[in-house]
């Protein structure tokens, strides 16, 4: 488990280069993250807060396991409203070892109070394990 964590946070300090808006230097080891409890996906976030109701967030995601499954991760919010709402899913097919980061800006017409990403292993259409990150707490509220 421990390989897996380590390269995680090697892809979260990567994408905190490339991400538009990217956290500074010193917010870099801010990383919220999670692996299934198959060890077949390891997922976590690195995010900046921009605003009451947005951010900008980095969704790493990398297949951990040689199970024939893929991997899914997607950002789980809860709004100003204390209403839950998840984002689309973001999908990796490309087998155990591969691992890829895709940064995007999250916004919320009530406001963003916090974040976390939901990671999933999937085989076929089912998933066989969830994991849930820790949550990032936004810091205009």
């Amino acid at each position: 488990m421990r390989r897996y964590s380590v390269a995680l946070l090697a892809a979260a300090a990567t994408a905190g280069l490339v991400m538009t808006g990217a956290p500074s230097a010193s917010a870099a080891a801010q990383l919220k993250s999670c692996s299934t409890s198959d060890g077949g996906a390891s997922g976590g976030m690195q995010w900046n807060w921009t605003s009451k109701k947005t951010m900008d967030v980095a969704l790493i995601l990398a297949d951990t396991e040689k199970d024939g499954a893929w991997v899914r991760i997607r950002l789980d919010i809860t709004t100003g409203a204390g209403n839950r709402y998840s984002y689309g899913w973001r999908e990796l097919h490309d087998g155990n070892g591969s691992n890829k980061t895709w940064t995007t800006t999250a916004t919320h017409a009530s406001g963003i109070v916090s974040a976390r990403v939901q990671v999933e292993n999937v085989k076929g259409s089912s998933p066989l394990a969830t994991c849930y990150s820790g949550k990032a707490y936004n810091d205009y509220y």
